[in-house]
C-alpha cells in the first residue's frame, strides 16, 4: 500500500489503480481524500518512504483473516513539492508510529484501515 501510496503522490494522482490493490474501505478513503487535497493545492509528494512493519495480532490465529500491524513509518525524505519542484513549506518528514488493519478479502490481502500517529512518535 505504501509503495503504491508514494507512486501516486508523485503526481498526487487520487485514481492511481495500484492503490485499489492493495487500500480499501477507510484505508483508501483516507489515502485519496489526502491526494485530491493534495492536487487541488498543487502540491506533489516526493522521496522514499522507510518502513519497518511487524505483525502484532492474528485473528483468527490458526488460519487468519485479519492482521494487526504496527510500523514506525519514516518520512524523513517523502517531502511535499510545489509542482514547479520548489519545497512546499520547510516542515521537515518525521517517523510516525503507525498502526494498521490488513483483511484478506476473496484471497486477496488488503490494508483497510490505518491510523498515523504525529512526528515524532516512533
Amino acid at each position: 500500500m505504501w509503495s503504491a501510496f508514494v507512486e501516486a503522490g508523485k503526481t498526487s494522482d487520487p485514481d492511481a489503480p495500484d492503490l485499489r490493490k492493495y487500500a480499501s474501505d477507510n484505508a483508501l478513503k483516507l489515502i485519496v481524500r489526502s491526494l485530491y487535497t493534495d492536487r487541488d493545492q498543487g502540491k506533489v509528494t516526493k522521496g522514499p518512504l522507510r518502513l519497518d512493519p511487524k505483525a502484532t495480532e492474528s485473528k483468527p490465529p490458526d488460519v487468519p483473516t485479519e492482521v494487526k500491524i504496527l510500523d514506525c513509518v519514516d518520512s524523513t525524505n517523502w517531502l511535499e513539492y510545489k509542482k514547479s519542484g520548489e519545497l512546499w513549506d520547510k516542515e521537515p518528514g518525521s517517523k510516525h508510529r503507525t498502526t494498521a488493519t490488513v483483511k484478506l478479502t476473496d484471497g486477496v490481502w488488503k490494508v483497510s484501515s490505518f491510523i498515523l500517529e504525529g512526528g515524532a512518535t516512533c
